[in-house]
């Protein structure tokens, strides 16, 4: 069942509360923290796009047209139809000749001229294009993607909408893939700007961002794709919605990707953690909130960008304000995330919370041979530490005790990369694109047999085993 996320107070009174729920997952699958019903199926949305990209990117087709960092990013976007946005799609529709009438949405406003940007604590770089568009239309970018990959597979960009075109069963390839969901448990809509969405289980949409933070075990190829799309992102965050909001703070430290979707949805990827995040707000009315649920998120993960962290705190106005301009309220992200027993004790290689800071090794003041060493190891004091080390004499050279410890440190960092290479999912046989229920195939993308070479057979679906 889900859980409360965010409370509107009027006065000290909770006026509405907002219900939803949080997976983060590490790349290797396991569940790090949870908030509400993890396994509620969920439209990925917009927050598909970063992987909808991959395999117009696997193709090479930005190179092919020398498309630049900024106009790959723009594949990723949900932008707001600044002006900055709008002479970068032209840049893609003059170097890769696609005509932008031929996208199949209605034209559209720019986002930032909306009652959602008058709700920035920063406008200052919004810039809204004039009247109306396809090409101001938020979801532009990410149709300009779709319809050079299917005029590479087709020859002609038409159809690119249809959930049985070759580009859409690329995407699905993927998202099963990075997700690890058989095909037939992810349900397809269509999405507001007309192409298929995909909606599957929150702590599958977790790991497939954990999988954009962490593509270990993939192809070169894949991962050499993924690294590039979110160096795109982080070298230009205003690209994704615009200057001053939630996704262009997160998006400027190259640890972390941020990608929303409309209808409360938002999605992390942070690469120093190796953890893929998903929140969805129940009644979809996240867009503004979207700053003080990513701060609590990463407060409680103890993430060390304190400055991101305060200023996520102030991009949406947080007050509440009434038509005599008087304040008489707030907002507040007020969840715990149900953090896995151990997760700071794995993260920081030590049982004790205060040896996630810098660890002390020797005592501040005098350095004479009587000095006493303190170094924290699995929560353990000096003596203790002694015992479990071959140097039972209390008279042994305290240098070679130490060198002791480093090299069992070493090892442990060693053990621990080999048990989790032997965790991974994707480097396991796994049940990847097939509509039928009694089908498990070899994943193409580990298959030594079948190496991908171009985007064009990363559907290839391989005999069905008996198990």
């Amino acid at each position: 069942m889900s859980e409360i996320l965010v409370k509107e107070y009027r006065g000290d009174l909770a006026e509405n509360s907002h219900r939803g729920s949080i997976a983060i997952v590490s790349s290797t699958g396991e569940t790090v923290a949870h908030v509400g019903d993890i396994e509620k199926q969920t439209f990925m949305r917009s927050a598909s796009k970063p992987i909808q990209v991959i395999p117009t990117l696997l193709a090479g087709l930005h190179k092919r047209f020398n498309l630049t960092k900024e106009e790959v990013a723009m594949f990723n976007s949900s932008h707001w139809g600044s002006t900055h946005h709008i002479l970068t799609l032209k840049n893609i529709a003059d170097k890769t000749g696609i005509n932008p009438d031929d996208m199949i949405m209605n034209p559209s406003p720019s986002t930032s001229a909306s009652p959602l940007a008058q709700k920035l604590s920063n406008r200052e770089k919004l810039h809204p294009a004039d009247g109306k568009s396809k090409l101001q239309h938020c979801c532009s970018g990410k149709h300009f993607s779709l319809m050079l990959l299917q005029r590479e597979l087709t020859m002609k960009p038409d159809g690119y909408q249809e959930p049985e075109s070759p580009v859409q069963k690329q995407i699905l390839s993927f998202i099963s893939m990075l997700s690890q969901t058989p095909t037939y448990k992810i349900s397809i809509g269509i999405d507001g700007c007309g192409v298929p969405v995909f909606a599957l289980p929150m702590r599958n949409i977790a790991l497939a961002y954990a999988k954009l933070a962490d593509p270990f075990n993939l192809p070169e190829k894949i991962t050499e794709v993924i690294k590039y799309n979110f160096e795109c992102i982080n070298e230009y965050p205003e690209k994704i919605n615009d200057y001053n909001t939630p996704s262009y703070y997160v998006n400027k430290n190259p640890d972390l990707l941020m990608k929303d979707g409309s209808r409360g949805v938002i999605c992390m990827a942070i690469k120093s953690r190796k953890l893929g995040i998903v929140v969805k707000l129940e009644d979809g009315w996240t867009d503004e909130f979207q700053g003080i649920i990513i701060a609590n998120i990463l407060e409680q993960l103890k993430y060390e960008d304190t400055a991101l962290i305060e200023t996520l705190r102030n991009v949406y106005q947080t007050k509440l304000y009434n038509d005599c301009q008087q304040e008489v309220g707030h907002s507040e992200a007020c969840f715990n995330l149900n953090i896995e027993p151990g997760y700071f004790e794995d993260l920081y290689g030590d049982d004790t919370e205060e040896a996630a800071d810098d660890a002390e090794t020797l005592n501040d003041g005098d350095t004479d041979d009587d000095t006493e060493y303190e170094i924290p190891v699995s929560g353990k004091n000096y003596e203790e530490n002694r015992k479990d080390s071959n140097l039972s004499n209390k008279n042994d050279d305290e240098d070679e005790y130490l060198d002791q410890l480093i090299q069992k440190k070493e090892k442990k960092g060693t053990d621990d990369k080999e048990a989790r290479n032997r965790r991974s999912i994707l480097g396991q046989a796994i049940v990847l694109p097939s509509h039928n229920q009694n089908s498990v195939i070899m994943n193409p993308m580990v298959d030594t047999a079948g190496p991908v070479k171009s985007a064009k057979i990363i559907s290839t679906v391989t005999s069905d085993n008996e198990e």
